[in-house]
């Protein structure tokens, strides 16, 4: 077997300094090996899987261009501005997280600082991506695949949904999770998502029962939250189950209508689950009872519940709230307002 005989830690070979850098943070790679030799910049500006978290300006971002992960945070400690980072080299990101710690997010970054940080010219190996807000123009991006290799996307503020006459739709995106003021772009979404398997949708209202002969089949994962006004047996919710026959993960949050004196009916919910998305695995259910009910309405009635879907395994009350669940239960904390089936009883 071949010694290696070295002296210096900047002539090792490029493999097992690769293997050390791992252990280190870029701003101590920086510092302790920048500089040192033309080699050594080299070595160290080509690293494979480098990854970088801004919270502050620091010299080794414009050392460093070769970085795959991106993470910048903006709050009311820092006084940083996009604009400050539009040097960086970000043609080999493979991920990109810009947190955004204010709820008006507009009032720190500006729509033209976000649109011209990010396009597919800068990004264009992009397959993460994390925003606070998103712009009209970077929607349109997203969802008409001008990010080719963009596989998940989390959009926690979204403004207007972009409005286009184009046919074109994005071919790798999987995983989707998006807060909208507009329950209309749920379809539109999907629609240019043919591909999406997983969708976390945050709205106020329930998306379009109206839509006919329309179904999802790849989607496996659907979460929605939190709706207001919802109703379960005025036929929209059937309906809706509907379109996701290939469901397996099914997470419902729901503000129960105040306005309406609808009395949920678990058997008939249990029945709509058992009928539109029989091949369903996980389930979790969160109710906000908006209005007063007899405090046996529910509580009494658990056990019974429980025998209504294979998947209501556990069921709890708390205050105006509550959890059914397929899975995440410990049954050393069970008490009175909490109801866990047991494995030997049967079920529907």
């Amino acid at each position: 077997m071949n010694e290696i005989n070295v002296r210096r830690l900047e002539d090792l070979p490029v493999e097992i300094l690769f293997e050390i850098f791992k252990y280190l943070k870029p701003e101590e790679l920086y510092s302790s090996m920048a500089h040192l030799n033309i080699r050594m910049n080299m070595i160290l500006k080509k690293q494979p899987n480098l990854k970088i978290s801004i919270y502050c300006l620091k010299p080794a971002l414009s050392f460093f261009d070769s970085f795959t992960s991106l993470t910048i945070r903006f709050d009311n400690r820092n006084k940083l501005h996009l604009y400050q980072f539009q040097y960086l080299n970000l043609i080999n990101l493979r991920s990109l997280n810009i947190d955004i710690v204010y709820y008006q997010w507009w009032t720190v970054v500006s729509e033209d600082e976000l649109n011209t940080f990010i396009t597919p010219d800068r990004c264009p190996l992009l397959k993460y991506l994390r925003l606070s807000g998103c712009t009209t123009k970077l929607t349109e991006f997203i969802f008409t695949g001008a990010f080719p290799y963009l596989k998940k996307c989390i959009i926690k503020n979204c403004q207007e949904f972009f409005s286009t006459s184009s046919t074109t739709s994005t071919k790798f995106l999987r995983y989707l999770h998006m807060h909208s003021k507009n329950e209309s772009d749920f379809h539109r979404m999907l629609s240019m998502c043919p591909k999406l398997q997983h969708l976390h949708f945050h709205s106020d209202k329930l998306p379009s029962t109206q839509i006919q002969n329309i179904h999802y089949p790849l989607l496996k994962c659907l979460s929605l939250r939190r709706l207001k006004n919802f109703l379960f047996h005025n036929g929209e919710f059937d309906i809706f189950l509907s379109y996701f026959p290939n469901l397996i993960n099914f997470n419902l949050t729901v503000d129960h209508s105040r306005n309406h004196d609808e009395i949920i009916d678990f058997a008939q919910v249990a029945d709509c689950l058992h009928r539109r998305i029989p091949r369903l695995k996980k389930l979790k259910l969160n109710i906000y009872l908006c209005r007063t009910y007899p405090y046996q309405l529910f509580v009494d009635q658990f056990p019974l519940i429980a025998q209504m879907h294979e998947l209501f395994r556990s069921i709890n009350k708390c205050d105006s709230l509550i959890y059914i669940r397929s899975f995440d239960f410990n049954p050393l904390y069970m008490d009175y307002w909490h109801y866990i089936r047991p494995a030997s009883e049967p079920k529907s």
